[in-house]
């Protein structure tokens, strides 16, 4: 009987005395929604934007905005974020983080080390964008104020989640699926760029928004390529659409192409790509496969479309196009850059994993 109570005695302290250690009140906390990592002049800059509990609670005054950017420089990203950290009242939470920029600069030195700091984070559910800011500064992109969201971050993700099907140009990486990348044998990871488009000293003022044209937009429509952990080039907007489509990472596909001396336009839907590997002579063949439904929505030059023959030369026409498209976005990651972003040397391994071990450094 004792050793019954001592058993149920013990049970019950273990409920009484169990609790968060690192327990913290809310409104001690600061919810951080995007992060912007930057170098310049040899340092690490790290901005945290910080949502304005007061704006969002209506307590505040009008002119207030609702979210803040704290920025810190260290030699290090953990000494800038304590940095950072030194001027901000509260505690940063990232459990709601939706974005990471990482500037231009900072992923040509190479990204592993701003991974890594996220990675030791044990607030961080790991699902967020990652973007790279091109033309301009990370922080920058983190500041420009839309005027459909409270919160530029959240611009950005809603952007990224309302676009990914429409606009070929989006890829939607988050920081778990970009990590992976680094860790396979045969790939090498690309990134969505993010630009500001107008004047973005203006797109950060509150003012700005008071216009029904603003100062500044956010525009997403272009890849940055790596090879290992380093950006070491752009890919333009239809580069970026065959690289997309060769990945499988496409919802539709407006195509252009000449007619006479006009243009005409073709959106492309189901799109899909198989791809076919075989060796010839120790020499790996790769044969890519697209096949898509097409639809004519525009047409400028004087053809009589309700004839067959004139439809299949048309549907001619568009496969050439989109052929010489993706011949492109081939010979800029094969022959400008040299960067398997399509993960061909992958595909080579999973199928011949001693073949890929004697080829994977040519």
């Amino acid at each position: 009987m004792k050793k019954v109570k001592m058993i149920v005695t013990l049970f019950f302290l273990a409920f009484i005395t169990t609790g968060c250690w690192n327990y913290h009140e809310l409104n001690d906390l600061a919810i951080t929604t995007g992060i912007a990592i930057d170098f310049k002049n040899n340092k690490y800059i790290v901005s945290y934007m910080i949502a304005n509990a007061k704006k969002s609670q209506g307590e505040s005054n009008k002119q207030e905005a609702s979210s803040v950017v704290y920025s810190g420089e260290g030699d290090s990203i953990s000494s800038a974020y304590m940095n950072l950290n030194s001027k901000n009242p509260k505690i940063p939470y990232i459990s709601h983080l939706e974005v990471i920029v990482i500037g231009e600069e900072a992923a040509k030195k190479g990204v592993i080390d701003v991974l890594d700091f996220l990675m030791r984070n044990p607030e961080s559910r790991k699902e967020f964008f990652v973007l790279l800011s091109k033309g301009t500064t990370a922080s920058s992109i983190l500041e420009t104020l839309s005027p459909l969201e409270s919160f530029p971050s959240q611009n950005i993700a809603n952007n990224i989640i309302s676009n990914k099907e429409d606009q070929s140009t989006i890829i939607v990486e988050e920081y778990s699926d970009f990590v992976s990348k680094f860790l396979r044998d045969g790939i090498h990871p690309i990134l969505s760029g993010i630009e500001i488009e107008g004047d973005k000293e203006e797109g950060k003022n509150q003012s700005s928004l008071e216009s029904t044209t603003p100062s500044s937009n956010i525009k997403i429509d272009t890849i940055g390529i790596f090879k290992n952990d380093k950006l070491i080039g752009w890919a333009s907007p239809l580069e970026t659409i065959g690289v997309n489509i060769l990945n499988n990472e496409v919802g539709s596909v407006l195509l252009e192409s000449k007619c006479d001396n006009e243009y005409m336009a073709s959106t492309l839907t189901n799109i899909k790509t198989s791809t076919e590997i075989s060796f010839e002579e120790n020499i790996p063949k790769i044969k890519l496969n697209v096949v898509a439904d097409g639809a004519l929505v525009e047409i400028n030059c004087k053809k009589n479309i309700k004839k067959t023959e004139v439809i299949n030369e048309l549907q001619e026409q568009f496969q050439q196009t989109l052929k010489a498209m993706l011949q492109e976005s081939l010979n800029l990651a094969q022959k400008s850059y040299n960067s398997d972003i399509f993960g061909f040397g992958e595909l080579i391994y999973k199928k011949d994993f001693k073949k890929w071990n004697e080829i994977k450094d040519n």
